[in-house]
Parts: structure tokens; sequence; C-alpha cells
């Protein structure tokens, strides 16, 4: 998720490094350990080594990089109660009706606008 930090606090490293360190370095929704294969990405793979024959394995996945979700999508909004550490899937899961919105009604919507879902 490209981020253009010119609308975040001054201080939004330190901001995040203390949510991470209150959620435990883990997503606050799945529990997916940060810089880790996510749990529900790991795949085995068996081929056998061309060489030898033996039952080679193989463990691959989707590594999690955990990033910092403002529960109200306002990035000005930095109060503790309104962040929370989410792996990739669900931070993209939890901004998935934000995001349509704001692809449907543009980028930018206007401070306190609401929209109305029918």
């Amino acid at each position: 998720m490209p981020i253009d930090y010119k609308d975040y606090h001054p201080k939004w490293t330190l901001i995040r490094r203390l949510i991470l360190k209150r959620a435990s370095n883990k997503c606050e929704s799945c529990g997916a350990d940060n810089h880790e294969l996510h749990p529900k990405s790991i795949e085995t793979i068996t081929t056998p080594d061309i060489f030898t024959g033996e039952e080679l394995t193989t463990v691959t996945g989707t590594k999690v990089i955990l990033t910092i979700a403002h529960l109200d999508h306002d990035v000005k909004n930095n109060r503790f109660n309104n962040l929370k550490a989410l792996c990739q899937a669900c931070h993209l899961n939890y901004d998935r009706e934000d995001n349509i919105q704001r692809k449907k009604y543009g980028k930018k919507l206007s401070e306190n606008q609401q929209y109305i879902t029918f």
C-alpha cells in the first residue's frame, strides 16, 4: 500500500512503533506475527531432487508486514484507540468499503463528508 506521508503526523514513525509494541508485533485482528509467513498463506511443496531422487520440501507463503490502520480512515486522527496494527490481508479487508467509496466518489473525500450506502 503506497503511503503519502505528507498528510501524516510528524512523529508518525514513533506512533507506529508504539502501536506495534502495544500489539506485541502481531496483527490485532488475526494474530499473525510481523515478518513471518502468514499462517493462512503457508503452502508446503514436495519435489524430488533431480540428482538424488530424495524428496525435498519447500515451505512458501506471504510474509506479514504489519501496517497501522486508522479505524475511522482519517490520517489526522492519531489517538491510540483509533489505531490498530493489522497485517496486509486484514488491513485491506478492513479498508475495503472505504476504498470502494473513494474509488467511486474521488480519492479525497472532503473532511466531515459522509457517504450514504443504499
